[in-house]
């Protein structure tokens, strides 16, 4: 008989309720669901919506903030084989429109504090027909989460599902252009989640700080690569440097999930040293490529506990990953630490020019991704999808380079290289060389329009708390390490710099202004 491996995403939450029924599977704000307890909710939620008339594959949806019961909502998904499209609390009422408008879920679970904004949309929501409140009181045209479970039973749900079957519907960050839904499967997310657990050296004896919002493919990985070996995810509904440090100590936290802009504040926090930190083994960074010298002083503060990982929610996402002891500061090494690290088990990596040819080690080009974590597309976006899909490769739409040992390293977004003159020039080289400067805390480069050279290279800089500089200054400090065609033509000082939720300079936003009634050809 052949032997196969089932990998259903539901099956994980079985699991653990049957190994670890009392340990605590999410703790926030003091509040604790066990492995038993969550296992129980998410049959009484399945069930309930069946006997409501919903049935697989429809989809549901929720707006809300990190919250112990966005994680309800998933598991409903991963035993009920529903598909679930988790909606950026971040969005403007016009802008939820469109994204709901897309996925199309029959099913809208929201927050208590984003009630108001649904219900001024809610005539340009055809496709919703039932409204449920995660955290608050009934009101009239809302049901709550509590008298869904309620309605429900505990029994395990007898629905088939397919380890093919779509059951995230993610949307992309939308960094570089509009939001889409792009389809993950119940394999995929498994197999995720096991590399995740596999290449953190994860055991059922860690704890995970989750910080990262769970609407983001990041976010909802990591926690997922965690409650696959069994461990407890303490979550957070937003980031604050002295809360996590406080987290870490009081629940002898081993394990979180970071982005290069929180290092940076974790380092310029005032708590910072105040707390022992010793049980965390491990800080995984993604989302957005960490710059060499944040990372040396992260490294400095605290001990070398740094792991990248890349990928992207097309991905699935985890691409490479570059282990804490390939963080070398000092020798051969060193240099390694530019890089995002070498494709993980079961992934392939390659680097292409614009005819899709494979170019020398060493030489920039589009990444290029074939693995069995792929998404199977955007929903509804098959042109887009064909643009992204070709052969079994995914299009990344990331430049980087490879060196001879197979470890990638991120040039840039292909959408965010200036072209000046001719000349290729990539942000993330001309960031480098800022963060250098003692007075930068956080930069972003950017191409402007010229007249002469088509764009020039601005940079957009925060200066720390107390520190000076002019934009002569950081120009003749670029000067100083840079070829002239990459020299910032122009600096202008901000005090913030517009991110996304996940931590990611928006660098969309930052142009826009320049570019406004112009057509910016990358």
């Amino acid at each position: 008989m052949k032997w196969a491996m089932i990998m259903i995403l539901g099956d994980l939450i079985r699991r653990n309720a049957q190994y670890y029924p009392d340990k605590p599977a999410f703790i926030m704000d003091g509040q604790s669901v066990t492995f038993g307890e969550y296992n129980s909710q998410v049959n009484r939620l399945v069930s309930a919506l069946l006997r409501r008339g919903f049935n697989p594959p429809d989809h549901i949806s929720i707006l809300a903030n990190n919250c112990l019961e966005y994680l309800d909502i998933y598991g409903a998904a991963e035993k009920g084989g529903f598909r679930i499209a988790p909606v950026n609390f971040r969005l403007t009422p016009t802008e939820l429109i469109k994204v709901i408008g897309d996925a199309r879920p029959r099913v809208l679970f929201v927050q208590n504090r984003y009630r108001s904004v649904v219900d001024s949309v809610r005539a340009d929501l055809p496709s919703v027909e039932l409204y449920v409140i995660v955290d608050g009181q009934a009101v009239p045209g809302w049901t709550t989460l509590n008298e869904l479970l309620v309605e429900g039973d505990d029994q395990e749900p007898q629905v088939q599902i397919s380890p093919d079957d779509v059951c995230y519907l993610i949307f992309t960050s939308g960094t570089t252009g509009i939001p889409r839904a792009a389809m993950l499967t119940h394999q995929a997310q498994w197999l995720d989640a096991a590399i995740v657990a596999l290449e953190m050296a994860l055991t059922p004896n860690d704890r995970h700080l989750g910080i990262m919002p769970l609407y983001h493919i990041g976010g909802r990985a990591l926690v997922l690569g965690h409650f696959f070996r069994g461990c407890t995810c303490v979550l957070h509904d937003g980031f604050d440097a002295g809360r996590m440090f406080r987290d870490i100590e009081t629940y002898r936290l081993t394990t979180t999930h970071v982005v290069s802009t929180m290092v940076n504040m974790m380092l310029n926090h005032p708590e910072t040293g105040r707390h022992d930190l010793s049980s965390l083994r491990l800080a995984w960074y993604a989302a957005a490529p960490m710059p060499v010298e944040v990372l040396k002083r992260a490294m400095e503060t605290f001990g070398p506990i740094f792991m990248q990982g890349f990928g992207q929610t097309e991905s699935g996402p985890v691409v490479t990953t570059l282990f804490t002891f390939e963080h070398e500061t000092e020798g051969p090494g060193a240099a390694r630490l530019a890089s995002c690290g070498r494709a993980v088990p079961g992934v392939e990596v390659k680097i292409i020019d614009d005819q899709g040819r494979e170019v020398p080690y060493g030489e920039p080009g589009e990444i290029m991704v074939q693995s069995p974590l792929l998404m199977v597309g955007y929903w509804e976006k098959p042109e887009a999808t064909a643009a992204a899909l070709k052969n079994g490769w995914l299009h990344t739409g990331d430049m980087g380079r490879m060196d001879p040992d197979g470890y990638v390293y991120i040039v840039d977004r292909k959408k965010d290289m200036i072209v000046s003159g001719g000349e290729n020039i990539y942000p993330r080289e001309i960031e480098e060389v800022l963060y250098a400067h003692p007075a930068v805390l956080e930069a972003a480069i950017i191409g402007v329009p010229d007249e002469l050279w088509g764009e020039s290279v601005m940079a957009l800089v925060v200066l720390r708390p107390g520190q000076a500089a002019t934009a002569d200054e950081l120009i003749a400090f670029s000067a100083e390490r840079l070829a002239r065609y990459k020299r910032p033509k122009s600096v202008e000082f901000r005090d913030v710099l517009p991110k996304s939720p996940s931590g990611k300079i928006l660098k969309k936003d930052l142009r826009e202004p320049y570019w406004r009634g112009r057509n910016r050809q990358i």
